[in-house]
């Protein structure tokens, strides 16, 4: 409240500018808009001219169809006809007193002369209304004619009818100009705190004692980051109550509502939701650029580039026929301007408002990362010279695992380049489903599907891994600090938790899935069927020693090991589980959300079994054995029928199956809890000093 550049940008602006904007929209609409039971004056010569003009347009036969007047979106406009005293019809409309002359000259046939004023729109709008009025009086009463002296002659023209097709109504261009206000005026008002608190503590010369002060520099940094959130916010929620204000005394809400005067109260809410989530995405990009700064003009200069370049996107979702596809769905600022206008307009793809909210969510981690990077580093302690490419140089030391900041880099990474590589695949499958034999696709699909798993799950962490100086032994968590002979044993007790566990996740899936569609159940069914024409070596290959392998190193392995530096054993575990179910549920161009609790409910006994061992290995072959046991099952599932396997998928397991199942993972459960009972007090990594936990 103290710095009057913030007040000016969170309050002043809002109270300005919105009426500023509300008036030139609505002079603008006005002027353009032939609306509802709109007058026009028109001047003409003498009152026989004046009855001979409102003879025409007042007929009945001279009004257009009530199809077209909804598409006008106006009812029927009036005339007002009278003759000035002094001047001529052509003085009159010069002086602004008319909107149309009108001039008759007696003939056979008489002629009429409209005569409109280019610089105003409602005297064009008034001619071309007489002009339309005539033309559809011309037809009517030569039809009639026509009828009267032929009454049995063959059409030569389709009598002509209207009929309308309902659909989703869209919004006008107010839709789609509101998110982009919105969203500007959230970046305004996180630029100068986030300055202030950066490059203006280096200028006042405070920043070096507050890294001094016993605080953490990560918790210094939150502290800020939360501040600049909560600025953006308050600019957020300002500017949407002075639009929300403005439209509604202005008249203009059902311009944005398209045709709806009343408020869109759950889309304004679910709009403050994104912009909630956009403030956090661009107050960490905001305190990425500012910490390279020295003084507050440098970090001004810094972020003109940063605020061209949003705009960029910005005014790119603008353009008519651009909708939120999966691809933009993973664009920063283009994904929340155009699901924002897509949730004004009622029409939201939900697969594509997944990817933009994750995303979105991926990148404020990200941009958090780099922040938390640069902040308070010794090079701009020093005062040294700091710039981008420091981030692109590697560390001159290595080390033990991940920092967290790093793993949120690589979450950032492999997001967008899996769903984009996702959607592309089922694309191509789409494409080629019609033609060829099922077996040889589906075969190179699996193929395609365990390569890509391959590139992004193991390629991008085991990258940065590298980039890091991040020891390969301890990051991925490849060794375990157990004697031989009992990791040996909870590696065979990881096995059998997997040929039990299956159980349990079915009956989580039925439980929690409320009954899915037709489509997903047929969907399921024919890729079962494809499936049994795949060798089984090659469906287990691809569905679960590769997902067992790269998933398990990428979950548990990179990104555990990067968590335990920060949180708890028990948080860590419920982390990467939520990742790991979330990843499972945006698969393809379809949204999964049935699979989130099964898989998030496997993530916590992989996560139990990879903190109870402290390696990565038992983990792999629980999740192996897990997916090729079920994957053997479903193929095998009617030579199993003796033993009263399930005849619907959505249905719950015969009881001696899931007292079986239960009994099986009770078993391997026991069996890794022993064998991990007696861990040496310096386990692996950051697990060390955690055995409460055990």
């Amino acid at each position: 409240m103290r710095d009057r550049r913030t007040i000016l940008t969170l309050v002043m602006m809002p109270l300005l500018l919105y009426p500023l904007l509300s008036m030139t929209l609505q002079r603008f609409l006005l002027a353009a808009k032939v609306g509802d039971e709109s007058v026009y004056r028109i001047a003409v010569t003498s009152e026989a001219d004046a009855q001979l003009i409102r003879s025409l347009i007042d007929n009945p036969l001279s009004q257009p169809p009530e199809a077209i007047l909804a598409a006008n979106d106006a009812s029927l406009a009036r005339f007002e006809i009278f003759s000035h005293d002094t001047l001529t019809p052509e003085q009159t409309l010069e002086q602004g007193l008319v909107d149309l002359a009108a001039a008759v000259t007696p003939g056979d046939p008489a002629t009429l002369e409209l005569l409109a004023k280019t610089s105003e729109p409602s005297s064009l709008a008034a001619r071309r209304i007489v002009a339309e009025r005539l033309q559809w009086l011309k037809l009517a009463v030569a039809e009639r004619r026509l009828a009267e002296s032929f009454p049995n002659r063959p059409d030569r023209f389709p009598q002509l009818t209207f009929r309308s097709l309902e659909g989703a109504q869209r919004g006008s261009m107010l839709a789609t100009l509101v998110p982009l206000v919105l969203v500007l005026m959230t970046i305004t008002g996180a630029v100068y705190p986030a300055i202030d608190l950066t490059a203006g503590e280096r200028e006042r010369g405070t920043i070096e004692a507050l890294i001094a002060s016993p605080i953490p520099r990560g918790q210094v940094l939150f502290a800020k980051y939360t501040a600049v959130v909560s600025v953006a916010l308050l600019t957020a929620i300002v500017n949407l109550i002075a639009m929300l204000i403005t439209l509604q005394a202005g008249g203009l809400m059902s311009l944005l509502t398209g045709g709806d005067a009343a408020v869109p109260w759950r889309a304004l809410a679910q709009i403050l939701g994104l912009l909630v989530l956009f403030s956090g995405f661009f107050s960490a990009v905001l305190l990425c650029l500012t910490s390279f700064a020295k003084s507050f003009k440098e970090a001004q200069a810094y972020l003109i580039p940063l605020m061209l370049l949003s705009l960029a996107p910005g005014v790119l979702s603008l353009i008519p026929g651009i909708s939120l596809t999966p691809a933009l769905a993973i664009v920063p600022l283009v994904n929340i301007i155009l699901l924002a206008r897509e949730l004004l307009a009622g029409s939201v793809n939900p697969v594509a408002a997944a990817a933009a909210v994750l995303s979105t969510i991926a990148y404020a981690a990200a941009a958090l990362g780099i922040a938390a990077r640069l902040f308070g580093s010794d090079a701009i302690l020093r005062g040294s010279e700091v710039s981008a490419s420091s981030l692109f140089r590697r560390p001159q030391r290595s080390s033990d695992v991940p920092t967290p900041g790093t793993a949120a880099l690589v979450l950032a990474m492999i997001f967008p380049v899996y769903f984009w590589i996702s959607n592309s695949l089922a694309q191509a499958s789409q494409a080629s489903r019609a033609d060829g034999d099922a077996g040889p696709d589906i075969g190179r699909a699996l193929l395609a599907s365990a390569a890509s798993l391959t590139v992004v799950f193991g390629g991008i962490p085991l990258l940065a891994a590298w980039f890091a100086r991040d020891r390969m032994t301890t990051t991925f968590r490849l060794t375990s600090p157990l004697p031989p002979s009992r990791f040996a044993l909870a590696v065979f007790g990881a096995g059998v938790m997997g040929l039990g566990l299956w159980g349990l996740a079915h009956e989580s899936f039925v439980l929690t899935s409320g009954g899915l569609d037709a489509q997903k159940i047929e969907s399921a069914r024919t890729l079962l069927e494809k499936l049994s024409g795949v060798p089984l070596g090659l469906v287990l290959l691809t569905l679960a020693v590769a997902p067992g392998v790269i998933e398990e190193l990428c979950f548990r392995g990179y990104l555990f090991s990067a968590f335990s530096r920060a949180l708890s054993p028990a948080r860590t575990i419920l982390a990467t589980s939520l990742l790991f179910g979330l990843f499972h549920v945006l698969t393809g161009s379809s949204l999964l959300i049935e699979r989130f609790v099964p898989t998030t409910l496997m993530g916590l006994f992989l996560g139990w079994v990879a903190y109870r061992s402290g390696s990565v290995w038992p983990g792999m072959l629980l999740h192996a054995v897990h997916n090729g046991f079920l994957n053997t099952l479903a193929r095998y599932r009617d030579k199993l029928a003796f033993l009263g396997t399930v005849d619907d998928d959505l249905a719950h397991l015969p009881l001696p199956w899931l007292l079986a199942t239960t009994a099986v993972a009770l078993v391997g459960i026991a069996i890794v809890h022993g064998a991990t009972r007696a861990r040496p007090a310096a386990a692996s990594g950051a697990d060390a000093g955690s055995e409460e936990f055990a």
